[in-house]
């Protein structure tokens, strides 16, 4: 089976991956239909065991159906070999909650740079390799397009964009989707902290509701992340009184959260000098001056001497953009 098993797969959805669980799976279920009109059995074969817990394959949501045909990418598989300490730590501590079924709000906390998006690719990968519904969402269009599957927040959880004091989801218990997130083993939430605290409230409320479970978020797992040093919610024409109100930080939801610190920065590993800059800015221990602004340090600046500087400054940054000008791929690999 082995041998022919790709060719076997082709006719299945164009986002199913060969080494999904559930596409294995379908493909011996399929297999077992076809050898029953012969009044023969799959088991009396040679062949791997329906595994996983989807006997019933003829059945299933397409929504359930797409998230179990994510493709799984063998470079992903591999890099939780590669973790480091702090990444290892809280893969480890999210793993053994999603393993136990443990309800738990984790919040992965790093500056840019310290691998947070590797570290959600690493649980993503580990566990849907396995058949479970792993669930991975974004705040930002930017940051649901790095991960795998990913979605924005509002778009997957039908988040609304006005909220009322008693805001719910914009979907049923009877839903496709209610029954996606009762299936969904986890669900990562990536720059959470761009997102009103009242749509963790609003979503809390919904998986409340259509879990019957009163537990945070029904009792689902969640796993959040973001930088507290970056961009916090946006409230039009809001004081900055009411942007810091606006935080998950100032939900009582707040409370239940385990928090998991990530501190190696990853991109600039090979600079130590430029790493304890970037956090001391991030922390509020650079020194500043007039109370708003920061000194860049000489050896980490272009000196002004004149127009030719800002060409000078953009081929240090970029410097094979005058041979890519018209490459989208590599003005894509930029961001």
């Amino acid at each position: 089976m082995e041998e022919n098993y790709s060719y076997m797969i082709e006719d299945y959805p164009s986002s199913s991956s060969s080494s999904s669980l559930y596409v294995l799976n379908k493909l011996l279920h399929d297999l077992n239909g076809i050898l029953m009109q012969h009044k023969r059995s799959i088991n009396e074969f040679d062949l791997p065991q329906i595994t996983g817990g989807f006997e019933d394959l003829t059945n299933i949501p397409s929504l359930i159906e797409h998230e179990l045909s994510i493709p799984i990418s063998e470079t992903d598989l591999n890099d939780v070999r590669v973790l480091n300490d702090c990444q290892f730590s809280a893969f480890d501590i999210i793993s053994r909650a999603i393993r136990r079924k443990h309800s738990a709000i984790f919040f992965v906390d790093g500056p840019g740079g310290t691998g947070k998006t590797f570290l959600y690719k690493s649980l993503l990968v580990n566990f849907r390799k396995d058949g479970l519904i792993m669930l991975a969402i974004a705040t930002s269009g930017i940051a649901e397009n790095l991960l795998p599957g990913g979605r924005t927040a509002h778009s997957k959880l039908k988040i609304p964009i006005k909220f009322e004091p008693l805001s719910m989801c914009l979907f049923s218990k009877q839903s496709e989707l209610s029954t996606l997130i009762e299936r969904a083993s986890a669900i990562i939430w990536d720059e959470a902290l761009m997102a009103n605290r009242k749509a963790f409230e609003t979503v809390d409320r919904t998986f409340r509701d259509i879990l019957g479970v009163d537990l945070p978020f029904g009792g689902k797992i969640m796993i959040l992340g973001g930088d507290f040093r970056q961009v916090l919610p946006v409230v039009i024409g809001g004081t900055k009184l009411q942007i810091i109100n606006a935080s998950i930080v100032q939900s009582p939801l707040w409370s239940n959260v385990r928090l998991l610190h990530l501190s190696e920065n990853m991109r600039a590993q090979n600079d130590d000098v430029f790493s304890d800059f970037l956090l001391r800015i991030g922390n509020g221990d650079e020194p500043t001056i007039e109370g708003d602004m920061i000194r860049i340090p000489d050896c980490m600046a272009i000196p002004w001497e004149g127009e030719h500087s800002i060409e000078q400054l953009i081929n240090f940054v970029f410097p094979e953009l005058s041979s890519h000008a018209y490459d989208p791929e590599y003005k894509a690999g930029l961001y």
